[in-house]
């Protein structure tokens, strides 16, 4: 009878060891990161998506950073190289997603970046969604038709805080991503009679990230020494100095 005892605990100690090894430590848990839609709408400055400026990401192309609750880098790498059933100890970690790179600026340099805390329980597999967003801000240039008409030349630059400049060449309708932080817009004009003039003005305090800003040109005033730039609805006269620009 002994004998068949130690034989029954034999056969339900090498059960439950082929359930541990079946379902994982009751300790330990898997996650499975999954990146929530990008192609979010802009602020109502646009009333447009963030595809009409760029191709968007797809979730394979964001990098990841996980973290345990003392802030210890678990994880660091691209999403498609998490393997999904790496055991973690249960507990509650923060994953930080991103694409692109923070503070890079220009034509088709979007940077979205998002993070959310959650928790892995022993023996489940939990399933994160990573909500993200532009962190960066667009801007583009757009001018009348009687601009157009008046000026047989013109080009604008872009200067950001970080010191980046961005050239929009006549006829450039692409948006440019930069920083929500401070920009200075400068341009050269060059009249019907070849008379070449220049400006340039700042923008800041109210720009913000996830927002598309279109900077009108218009050339109302024919023949005075000022365009009127609309920005954000906003209408700004700026001086182009003491020149007759219909010369």
């Amino acid at each position: 009878m002994k004998t068949k005892r130690i034989a029954l605990c034999a056969v339900l100690a090498a059960c439950c060891l082929s359930c541990s090894k079946e379902h994982g430590d009751a300790g330990e848990g898997s996650v499975r990161f999954t990146v929530a839609d990008t192609d979010g709408a802009l602020v109502e400055k646009t009333r447009s998506n963030v595809s009409d400026y760029t191709s968007l990401p797809s979730a394979a192309d964001f990098s990841i950073v996980v973290k345990d609750a003392d802030k210890t880098e678990v994880y660091s790498g691209l999403i498609s190289g998490w393997d999904a059933s790496t055991a973690l100890q249960a507990g509650s970690y923060s994953v930080t997603a991103s694409y692109g790179a923070e503070g890079t600026e220009g034509f088709d340099k979007p940077f979205f970046t998002g993070s959310t805390d959650f928790t892995v329980l022993g023996g489940e597999t939990t399933q994160v969604s990573i909500p993200v967003a532009l962190g960066n801000m667009l801007v583009k240039v757009a001018v009348s038709e009687s601009f157009a008409n008046y000026y047989s030349s013109y080009e604008f630059k872009i200067t950001t805080g970080n010191g980046t400049e961005i050239a929009f060449p006549k006829g450039e309708t692409r948006a440019a991503f930069i920083d929500a932080y401070r920009f200075t817009i400068s341009g050269t004009l060059v009249s019907q009679g070849g008379q070449s003039s220049s400006f340039s003005k700042e923008y800041t305090g109210t720009l913000e990230a996830k927002t598309c800003y279109t900077i009108s040109f218009d050339a109302s005033n024919i023949g005075g020494n000022t365009v009127t730039v609309s920005f954000n609805g906003n209408l700004t006269p700026v001086e182009l100095g003491d020149v007759e620009l219909n010369q």
